[in-house]
């Protein structure tokens, strides 16, 4: 079902993080659902996302974290496909979200059973996104649709397929997702995907994809990427390889 997104005033946003210890109790229960119709909690955007592909989102803690966040980062990405990378630096958007629609997710996920005295904190970090790097890497919902975005940036074609390679480990997807400077730059962020799926020593270990990626910044530095053609880039990637197995 298409619904409405939806995000908080200023004033709202302020009040729910100046009683980060007093609504501990909400955090672990039941939530913030009585004020979903609130004016301040209710402010349109003008853009419209599947609510019902939202609310499937796996609450379950399975043994390797990056599987759930590979599923769960198709789905977040996929139901707000129609969200801007602009929008999508708004805090009040995430936070109404977290604390609203997908709830019950961000409590089972990112608080779980934790003592009551570490709960501030969890929620600071993962219902809030105050800045861009807490959204792409700590809000329980927006870090998701980050993954996938960088992978329909670098695969337009197979989005699927690139979030799978970047969400192999938590390891390889700091190392690819946080590079800003590598995913804004399409062509060689889609090279080193190409890689990744051809040669699988790059992600066979951690350390390996550690290496090729620390290779890359070494050999790389200076390089204008945006002016090399795609067989230039690919014998680019092709030394960093050779120079990283010689490290590893």
């Amino acid at each position: 079902m298409v619904a409405q997104l939806k995000y908080l005033s200023d004033k709202a946003l302020a009040q729910l993080k100046s009683g980060l210890t007093s609504n501990v109790a909400r955090y672990r229960t039941d939530g913030f659902q009585e004020f979903a119709d609130d004016p301040g909690w209710n402010i349109g955007l003008g853009v419209e996302y599947d609510e019902v592909l939202l609310g499937t989102l796996d609450r379950s803690t399975p043994r390797t974290i990056a599987a759930i966040d590979l599923a769960n980062s198709r789905i977040v990405g996929k139901a707000l496909a129609n969200l801007s990378p602009t929008l999508a630096n708004e805090e009040r958007i995430w936070v109404r979200l977290s604390h609203i629609e997908a709830f019950a997710y961000a409590r089972e996920r990112w608080i779980g059973q934790a003592e009551d005295g570490a709960v501030p904190k969890l929620v600071e970090d993962h219902f809030f996104a105050s800045g861009q790097t807490k959204i792409r890497d700590d809000h329980a919902l927006s870090r998701l649709w980050w993954n996938y975005q960088v992978a329909r940036t670098c695969n337009p074609d197979n989005p699927d397929e690139a979030l799978s390679l970047i969400l192999k480990t938590a390891d390889i997807r700091s190392n690819f997702v946080e590079r800003i400077w590598m995913t804004s730059r399409r062509n060689i962020a889609s090279a080193v995907l190409g890689l990744m799926k051809s040669e699988p020593w790059v992600t066979d270990a951690e350390k390996n994809f550690r290496m090729f990626m620390r290779s890359l910044n070494r050999l790389g530095g200076g390089i204008v990427f945006e002016v090399l053609d795609t067989d230039e880039i690919n014998l680019f990637l092709k030394d960093c390889l050779s120079h990283a197995r010689t490290l590893a």
